[in-house]
């Protein structure tokens, strides 16, 4: 199991180089700096960390999730006040994260890498294509489908090096690590285009009280779902409660606010 100060360091280290990797003077002055997804950082690291190059293949595929996240935020308008020149900046800077994953990877003359990034991306294209189009009758439907997405690039990673017994469990952490980034999001009155995309396409969800609400319950769906799995051995390798997002003191509130609902 990792501890609580070797995934920090894991992080930090990593957020390093993605940060030095990116760093456009112009961009940062008139963009926010990209989103990085930390639990996914942590995660790759676990898969490949005895792989030849494991450094190299964590930061290029966090490089292509970044380039395709940025990507997203002009497939939905989600914020009024957002304007042409800030949406051209967006693409431009997709276009250049995703220049700098291909000249790591055109570097690392790694054929067989390209080809599992290049599956990963056509196929979460079209996951893509098919969860922000349409419409949903339940969060949890719309969680399953989204879960795909989430952990498209990271089982690529863990088919590539031979880590398939890994994709049950970590697919499913995957998914539990996001949920608890966009409700520490909603707290912070940050609304993403996660948020957006849920009001968007699941009925009965249009504002951010519904949003916590059902992002409360389904992690504790997933919660128990993880649990199920506690024969896994990579349930013991990443643990469920790393606080990646510092968030276990809110916990304790959610589930007081689920068992009142309940309750009722």
């Amino acid at each position: 199991m990792v501890s609580l100060m070797k995934y920090i360091e894991v992080i930090n280290h990593y957020n390093d180089q993605i940060k030095e990797s990116i760093k456009q003077v112009y961009l940062q002055q008139h963009l926010e700096q990209p989103q990085i997804e930390e639990h996914k950082i942590v995660a790759l690291h676990l898969l490949a960390q005895t792989t030849k190059n494991h450094e190299n293949l964590v930061l290029t595929t966090m490089l292509v999730q970044i380039a395709l996240n940025t990507h997203d935020q002009i497939s939905t308008q989600y914020e009024d006040n957002i304007n042409s020149t800030q949406q051209q900046l967006t693409v431009l800077a997709g276009d250049y994260y995703s220049g700098i994953y291909y000249h790591l990877l055109a570097n690392s003359n790694d054929l067989s890498l390209i080809s599992v990034l290049a599956d990963g991306i056509n196929e979460m294209t079209q996951e893509k294509m098919h969860v922000y189009y349409n419409d949903y009758h339940t969060i949890k439907s719309f969680l399953d489908d989204f879960e795909k997405i989430e952990s498209k690039l990271v089982i690529k990673i863990a088919n590539f090096v031979n880590k398939d017994d890994a994709s049950p469990y970590i697919s499913k952490w995957l998914m539990y690590k996001r949920i608890e980034f966009e409700l520490v999001q909603l707290s912070k009155n940050h609304h993403t285009f996660f948020h957006q995309l849920l009001k968007e396409t699941v009925q009965n969800i249009h504002d951010s009280n519904q949003i916590e609400n059902s992002l409360i319950l389904c992690l504790e769906i997933l919660e128990n779902e993880l649990l199920k799995l506690k024969s896994d051995k990579w349930m013991d390798i990443l643990d469920k409660d790393l606080d990646i997002y510092p968030i276990h003191d809110k916990q304790k509130n959610w589930k007081i606010m689920l068992e009142e609902g309940l309750s009722q």
